[in-house]
């Protein structure tokens, strides 16, 4: 009888890029989508557990340079950071698993830290979280603009289904087929749900065209259309094409080193 995974995880802990220009990338996305990252190089974008509204949580979007050693030894541009309840136990599993897990945790007032690889020579990063060691629950997150969350995170992939399956194995994610939906709660309005898509594309998608990038955001909107037009107005390259499904709208526009950004104003 296999044996099923202990490990529990409630969403993104952050979602880490590597870019040529860290600070002018994060000045960008401040001024065209209003995410305040201030003097920082990340931002946090913070939601309510789903089962526990009353946890504040968060999910940093970050930047690194391109000669950063946090992401080694993946050679990939990007990193996520998966949310645990119990790191040491976590580990323990997937090393029992073989899976290529660190030796090097680390451990600070805003929790524990573990990192793994997945078979397909992405970094991952394991974080048992402590919220309240970060000092700023009271305080709301820094959006200025129509962007309101994180909507999903597609990778490219080698064979889609079969990473899927690692992760639902591994990591219990709600996969159907190469896609997962992650609930969580609003966290300004305890009742109202929200959901982060976690996605898995071939590498020869047309999806991603014309980003060359291994990886596309997704952000949820407010108000697509308003975005889309304040987008152009700023001479962003925005794509012509929008959709609208029972689920929302979608557009799409490309960031000042080419990667393919999709807005989504769920319904």
């Amino acid at each position: 009888m296999a044996q099923t995974s202990p490990i529990q995880v409630n969403g993104f802990g952050g979602i880490f890029l590597k870019v040529e220009d860290p600070k002018y990338l994060a000045r960008w996305y401040e001024d065209n989508l209003g995410i305040g990252f201030g003097n920082n190089l990340y931002f946090s974008f913070k939601w309510r557990d789903a089962i526990q509204s009353e946890s504040i949580c968060r999910t940093d979007f970050c930047f690194f340079g391109m000669k950063s050693e946090y992401f080694s030894p993946s050679m990939r541009n990007i990193m996520l950071n998966i949310r645990v309840d119990d790191l040491d136990k976590a580990l323990e599993y997937l090393k029992g698993k073989n899976v290529e897990v660190f030796e090097k945790t680390e451990a600070h007032q805003y929790g524990k830290f573990g990192w793994a690889m997945d078979p397909e020579g992405n970094k991952l990063e394991l974080w048992q979280p402590i919220e309240a060691g970060f000092g700023d629950l009271g305080q709301k997150s820094a959006l200025r603009g129509f962007v309101t969350g994180i909507g999903g995170v597609f990778i490219k992939s080698k064979d889609p289904k079969n990473l899927a399956s690692w992760y639902k194995e591994h990591f219990n994610l709600p996969f159907q087929g190469p896609y997962c939906v992650i609930g969580w709660k609003d966290e300004n309005n305890k009742e109202a749900e929200g959901s982060t898509v976690f996605s898995f594309f071939k590498e020869d998608t047309d999806y991603f065209n014309p980003s060359r990038s291994e990886f596309m955001i997704n952000f949820r909107v407010n108000d697509l259309e308003k975005a889309l037009s304040e987008l152009r107005s700023n001479q962003v390259e925005v794509m012509e094409k929008s959709e609208d499904y029972d689920y929302g709208k979608f557009g799409w526009f490309v960031d000042p080193v080419g990667n393919k950004v999709e807005l989504w104003q769920p319904k």
